[in-house]
């Protein structure tokens, strides 16, 4: 009987030792991690959202609509936003890569919320699991595996990032790289295929994975391809790459085409802002369970907190990659690059002196006759220190060893150094001051397409990635022949602290209310007031999950107009619906506590209302016929102009070039601008072209003619919102403000703001008088 039940166990433990086993009982291990952390989601899949009720409801609806709309096609292209604006899931990510695993269970449930939420859950098993099967496969260590998934399953950055599930779903990039492993192992047909789907797979869950991660891969190739003259190898990865970046042509066309119809770009400025601060690493985020208190030189999207078992275990890597020597690896350093390291080393530690000296006794200064120092702050000798070290980083013989034998760890180690420093941003700055100095990331926004990565933050993704895959490597070189005992407890100890790193608890958030009455909806044109980028969430939610199309929207770009929108609803325009009633009914829907709102929808001609519930009221307007669009004569050339604003780059406004402006500040003198036409002429229109400056785009205007400058005329005095709109749904890239008034002879046309705002600098991208329409 003993020995019965001795052999069940023994052929147990073996069982639980094969490498299937062990990565199963990872997974599972992180499968209930997860389950803990987000056991509030857990408690309401179909009631509440992960996290928040802003993006997530986002990212949500736009799985929902992949769900149920084939890809690649015209339809899939024309999410039901900001009507009447065409292509708008080119405004934001389109979640593919993720789709293939969201759209089965959205069928299976019928729930939008549910499948987010499920899927948001499971990135964090996936993450690990995948990171597992790369490390598994570059060390054949299941305890080395381990500890790289736990890594970055549940790496401190993930936690910053809840709000965005596409870069959540980084499970991806693992596969990609396990597929490029294997395949210069193997030298099978087969890893490269799992090469290209995965990285292609990846590119579409998250849009600048696909630019990010490439080049993760591209210093992969030239680390193992290149550096090792494989050459035949570099070939077929190069075709596989091609060969996977087929399905992304098109898409690729179609968001270059939107967004040049619509001339977005990102703003240097923006960039700026969601660029990391170089003592970011120092800054977790607050919902961390353990760390959250750290909290230093923390920006948007800038919480770089790797945690202190990564750190550790990443050091202790580094160290033994400095330090591997070989005789065959490189040569002993020349003299002179030694004399280089050593005087780098000094410097650096001269200068971490200077550090502990400001923080231990503050600023600082001393004159010793002809010798003179000082130091007030802790930024430049941290600078200073970091240079240093990454130079004699460069120099370390080490460091040449790795790169001749192809260390995997020397690789992901180098590349967390890179992605780092691509984090920064085209501006480097250290506890939120500006340094002076460019950082790499600017070189990458000289490629075409580039300027339209907002967040250079996230490309510490990259820095999680190989920092886990270093780590693992690491774990599984130091348990490398070790007893079972010690093994298991430094497995314990090890995983405790990784785990600790990242751990938190996944909050929840209810969701929208429901419209008062949705089959009504369907198929319909909805306006939903206020119009406001919050509430626009909401409403968007409403429209994408229950059949309708929504005036509101909120994505990752907006309509030019979209603001105009905005402010005619809060200035209680009657203009704000004429627009989208021409070619449909138009339903709206305003909460009840929005008593000004419904006033202003009830005193609407033919309105209706169809349904209430306790949050909101839903009516109906009718379609609204109104005199097509006709647009004015020729335009009429300008002699002169005179302003007392801004005068000296008034001639901004007329050189035909809608990427300068003339800028009018409210500040001292009148907001006013005269034309003259050099003779008396037949005029019908003023015409000011907003180009890209379209936040800047006036209210209201007061324009007058003249014909000696004497006695004015009044042409038009009022609100311009509405054309606002028109002209940024005709024309979005240009909006051009076309305000038209009674033919009338004139030689002088003056234009003027009609109220003043403190905050409000009037621009005009390019202006033009144009002739009566014919």
């Amino acid at each position: 009987m003993d020995r019965g039940v001795d052999y069940d166990w023994a052929t147990r433990y073996r069982l639980l030792s094969t490498p299937r086993s062990q990565c199963l009982a990872s997974f599972l291990l992180y499968a209930v991690l997860t389950a803990l952390m987000g056991r509030e989601v857990l408690a309401n899949l179909s009631t509440a959202v992960a996290n928040d009720a802003g993006d997530p409801l986002l990212t949500a609806a736009i799985l929902h609509w992949n769900a149920h709309h084939i890809p690649w096609t015209e339809a899939w292209w024309q999410l039901p936003i900001f009507y009447p604006t065409r292509d708008t899931l080119a405004f934001s990510e389109h979640l593919l890569g993720l789709s293939a695993m969201a759209a089965p269970i959205d069928w299976v449930t019928g729930n939008a919320l549910v499948t987010y939420n499920l899927i948001t859950l499971l990135t964090f098993p996936l993450s690990g699991a995948a990171m597992y099967l790369l490390v598994y496969r570059l060390t054949r260590s299941a305890p080395g595996a381990l500890i790289a998934g736990l890594a970055f399953g549940f790496a401190p950055f993930r936690i910053s990032q809840l709000p965005h599930i596409q870069m959540l779903a980084a499970f991806w990039a693992p596969l990609a790289l396990l597929g490029l492993h294997a395949f210069l192992e193997s030298r099978k047909a087969r890893w490269l295929v799992l090469y290209g789907a995965a990285w292609t797979l990846q590119s579409m869950a998250n849009g600048y994975a696909l630019v990010f991660f490439s080049v993760l891969i591209g210093f992969w190739v030239l680390w193992f391809a290149v550096a090792q003259r494989r050459w035949r190898d570099l070939g077929l990865i190069a075709v596989a790459t091609l060969v996977a970046a087929i399905p992304l042509v098109p898409i690729l066309y179609t968001y270059v085409a939107v967004h040049d119809r619509h001339g977005f770009v990102r703003g240097l400025d923006e960039i700026r802002t969601f660029s990391a601060d170089v003592a970011a690493v120092l800054c977790a985020p607050p919902a961390l369970t353990f760390w959250g208190w750290i909290r230093v030189a923390c920006r948007a999207e800038g919480e770089l907190f790797p945690g202190v078992g990564l750190f550790a275990l990443s050091a202790a890597a580094l160290i033994g990659v400095l330090g591997f020597r070989q005789a065959m690896a490189v040569p002993r350093s020349p003299r002179a690059v030694t004399f280089i390291r050593r005087l780098l080393l000094v410097g650096a530690g001269v200068n971490a002196a200077v550090i502990l000296s400001v923080v231990v006794g503050g600023p600082w200064s001393m004159d010793w006759g002809w010798f003179h120092a000082s130091a007030a702050s802790i930024r430049k000798p941290t600078l200073s220190t970091l240079a240093g070290l990454f130079g004699a980083l460069i120099l370390a013989p080490g460091a040449w060893a790795a790169v001749k034998r192809a260390s995997p760890n020397g690789f992901y180690l180098f590349a967390a150094l890179v992605a780092w420093l691509l984090a920064l941003g085209p501006t480097i700055t250290l506890m939120g001051e500006p340094t002076g100095f460019t950082g790499p990331f600017a070189w990458l926004l000289a490629l075409p397409g580039a300027e339209g990565l907002r967040v250079p933050a996230r490309f510490w993704l990259v820095s999680a990635i190989s920092l886990s895959v270093a780590a693992g490597l690491f774990v599984a070189d130091a348990l490398a022949r070790r007893s079972r005992a010690v093994m298991a407890t430094a497995l314990i100890l090890i995983g405790s602290v990784v785990a600790a790193d990242g751990w938190a608890t996944i909050g929840v958030q209810p969701v929208p209310p429901s419209a008062p009455d949705p089959t009504v909806l369907e198929g319909q044109v909805v306006m939903e007031l206020p119009v406001a980028t919050y509430r626009d969430i909401a409403a968007q939610w409403r429209a994408i999950t229950g059949g309708w199309t929504a005036v509101n929207g909120y994505s990752g770009f907006g309509p030019s107009y979209y603001l105009a929108l905005v402010n005619a609803g809060r200035f209680e325009e009657d203009t704000s619906f004429i627009p989208f009633q021409r070619d449909h009914e138009l339903h709206v829907i305003v909460p009840r506590d929005e008593l000004r709102m419904i006033a202003l929808v009830e005193r609407q001609p033919g309105v209706v209302k169809t349904a209430e519930n306790t949050w909101a009221l839903q009516y109906r307007l009718p379609k609204r016929s109104s005199a097509a669009f006709v647009e004015p004569g020729p335009a009429v050339p300008i002699a002169g102009t005179e302003s007392g604003c801004n005068a000296g780059a008034i001639g901004l406004a007329f050189d035909r070039d809608e990427t300068t402006r003339w800028v009018c500040p409210p500040i001292g003198v009148s907001q006013e601008l005269t034309i003259d036409l050099g003779e008396a002429t037949t005029i019908g229109a003023f015409v000011q072209g907003m180009g890209n400056f379209w936040w800047e785009a006036p209210r209201a205007l007061t324009i007058d003619t003249s014909l000696d400058t004497q006695t004015w005329q009044e042409a038009w005095k009022g609100s311009v919102l509405a054309q606002v709109i028109e002209g940024g749904m005709r024309d979005p890239r240009s909006l051009r403000i076309i305000v038209p008034f009674q033919s009338r002879e004139a030689r002088y046309l003056r234009v003027r703001i009609q109220e003043a705002d403190p905050g409000f600098y009037w621009t005009i991208a390019e202006a033009e008088v144009r002739r009566p329409a014919p």
